[in-house]
């Protein structure tokens, strides 16, 4: 279809949702629909939706207050009864009695209706199903459905399927053309059902397909057998002060045996906060050095690569294994430093953030890579560090844990194992709601917490006050508290715009004690433990994810006393308060997650440039999972079948999509 097809101002109106062309327009899906149809009065119910047709029996009148305000109200009569209509800030609404129109808004029972649209049309004229469409400032539901439909009018003969036809057959889906058009000129709540069937399960297929694609540009199909001393991992196991979990043990194996296959590992490690997935990695790392290797660990903050590296310097105090850190903030006499010792082999261990991506840095022989939060990283990065190696395996640790089903279909690429059980002797997290953004309620009891031992976070979501929000800042905190309490306590800042030094200092000084506050943003949810810490204050709670915040939590109650989690948050809404009650209820980071992903979609919970998971448009991971596994299945498939002649089309479209093998997307 050519462009004009459109109007001036309908294309104006496509250009503001970053659409360049009227084809892809299409794909700007419905979020929900709207059915008009005649409601049953007999079982009309308080605060719930109603349509009604009748006649208007009484004067309309209009009265105005405040400023710009008005509600309008006239009685309505069907054949049955007779309505007190209330239309809020219509002052130009005109009707004379006996005049007929159809009354669309919620019932408020005995007999009064808030109308939220009054029409003059009949409702047999305006009876159907009508797709609703975010909107832009300036937008109406009506410019975007005519637009939708001029389209798929004047072009849908030149929609070409994307499922192959076998599989389209197998499942009793529609072609993409009939899909379309039913989603968005749909006669029928049935019409939508099929047509997002279809459009889900195309969806998740190229979602799989894309992911084994990519899976196969960043990985080698064979390598060389890490061949280790079963004997010295029997012996740091033993020797270590306490008993992994089963769940530990069985990562463990599964891991070793990746080590000594010939197939490179890919394998993703989840567990929820405090799990111990560390130690599993360590073990991880001790046999690729073991067997002569290299191993890099790709950290996403500073504070973290510190803190691996003096935890890991503990359990391998007896084993002769050189590690190092490497950061970008590092003076640049010890960049070359480690470059240069990375090159000849003398590091067995190099912890790094981004800086490890660089093309200066030079290993040996890298055999294992280990990334921890990998959502932190794109699919890009981690290839450039896994091709600094010749036969490099690599583990994925994640503390975000989703089921093993699901987990296996999101990651496809991958192998999965998950830790459910927690260490013996770790004890849940006390988590309290305070229904407001103030630690006024509780200043006496965090003093008495100190006094009796405990040291503190106090976590807020921005770091200095800014015009456009109402954030709390960890400024302004810090400076109020310190005016408060700062003659008691014993307190400092942490963000992510200190310097290294003073950030690596900061947490020593927290982790011996000598601080009793820290007043910090988010750059504490990944990883940091300090074991006296056990209380932990986060305000403006409801801005947060619930995994974040659970993540949050995790950094407290990590030795031998009882945690405290306090959630300050101004709820404005029962969704708000019900996110977080969610947190106040449980513990297990599993059951949050998938909550998580119930309320906010695996976009918004793993980070949707993070997470090199897309956001789907109309897939839910939750409640399609049967779809996505099923297109996870199919994808393996076509894969290993890519010459198939009905497969090569879609598995070429596909590949350009991702840029060829050779040029992955993040």
């Amino acid at each position: 279809m050519k462009r004009s097809e459109l109007t001036q101002r309908q294309w104006e109106i496509i250009q503001m949702y970053d659409i360049n062309t009227e084809l892809e327009c299409l794909r700007l899906y419905p979020f929900r629909y709207e059915v008009i149809q005649a409601s049953d009065e007999e079982n009309l119910q308080p605060n719930t939706h109603v349509t009604l047709e009748g006649i208007i029996t009484s004067a309309v009148s209009t009265v105005r207050y405040q400023r710009n305000r008005s509600v309008t109200r006239f009685t309505m009569c069907t054949e049955r009864d007779c309505y007190t209509i209330s239309a809020f800030n219509r002052p130009w609404f005109k009707a004379s009695p006996e005049g007929r129109v159809t009354v669309i808004g919620r019932y408020e029972g005995k007999g009064k209706i808030t109308a939220a649209n009054i029409s003059f049309k009949s409702l047999a004229e305006i009876e159907g199903v009508y797709p609703v469409y975010p909107l832009k400032e300036g937008i109406k539901q009506s410019d975007i459905r005519k637009i939708m439909t001029k389209i798929i009018t004047r072009t849908i003969e030149d929609i070409s399927d994307e499922i192959p036809e076998s599989l389209r057959i197998k499942y009793r889906l529609l072609h993409r053309r009939d899909a379309l058009r039913k989603l968005h000129i749909p006669k029928s709540l049935k019409d939508v059902n099929e047509a997002t069937r279809t459009l889900k399960y195309e969806e998740f297929l190229r979602f799989q397909m894309s992911l084994l694609l990519k899976s196969k540009s960043i990985g080698y199909q064979h390598k060389k057998p890490k061949l280790f001393d079963h004997k010295e991992i029997t012996d740091f196991i033993n020797q270590l002060p306490f008993r992994l979990t089963a769940d530990q043990q069985m990562a463990v194996n599964e891991i070793l045996d990746d080590l000594r296959s010939t197939k490179p590992m890919m394998r993703l490690l989840q567990g929820d906060v405090g799990s111990g997935k560390t130690i599993v990695s360590a073990i991880a790392m001790l046999g690729a050095i073991n067997a002569g290797y290299q191993t890099a660990m790709m950290a996403p903050t500073e504070i973290l690569v510190l803190q691996h590296v003096s935890s890991l310097r503990r359990f391998f105090s007896s084993n002769k294994i050189r590690i190092e850190g490497l950061t970008s903030s590092m003076v640049q006499s010890d960049k070359t430093r480690i470059i240069s010792e990375l090159k000849n082999g003398s590091i067995d261990l190099i912890i790094g953030t981004h800086a490890l991506f660089q093309t200066a840095i030079e290993f040996r022989n890298l055999g294992l890579v280990i990334t921890d939060e990998q959502h932190r990283f794109g699919v890009n990065q981690r290839r450039a560090l896994i091709e600094k190696g010749s036969d490099v395996d690599v583990l994925t640790m994640s503390a975000t844990p989703i089921p093993r089903t699901l987990a296996s279909a999101l990651f496809a690429d991958m192998d999965v194992s998950t830790i459910t059980t927690m260490p013996l002797g770790r004890m849940k997290i006390q988590t309290i709601l305070i229904e407001e953004n103030s630690i006024k309620t509780i200043l006496d009891e965090l003093i008495d917490e100190i006094a009796g031992g405990n040291q503190v976070y106090i976590v807020c979501p921005a770091i200095e006050e800014s015009d456009a929000s109402s954030m709390r800042n960890v400024t302004d905190i810090y400076q109020s508290l310190n005016k408060v309490i700062g003659k008691k306590v014993r307190m400092a800042m942490l963000h992510g715009q200190l310097k290294s030094e003073q950030k690596e200092q900061i947490m020593s000084d927290f982790h011996k004690g000598i601080l009793d506050l820290i007043v910090t943003t988010t750059v504490i949810e990944v990883g940091v433990h300090v074991e006296n810490a056990n209380i932990m204050i986060i305000y403006d709670a409801y801005r947060f994810g619930l995994s974040q915040l659970h993540q949050l939590r995790g950094r407290i109650g990590r030795g031998h006393k009882q945690g405290k989690c306090y959630l300050l948050s101004p709820l404005k809404d029962e969704e708000s308060k019900e996110r977080l009650m969610t947190l106040v209820n449980s513990n297990d980071g599993f059951d949050i997650a998938i909550k998580d992903l119930s309320m906010r979609g695996p976009g918004d919970l793993l980070g949707k440039r993070q997470s090199g998971l897309p956001h789907f448009i109309l897939g839910d991971i939750v409640a399609d999972q049967n779809i996505l596994l099923t297109a996870k299945e199919d994808a393996k498939w076509m894969v290993e079948n890519n010459q198939h002649p009905e497969y090569q089309e879609f598995v070429k479209k596909i590949m350009y999509i991702n840029n060829d093998f050779n040029h992955g997307i993040d």
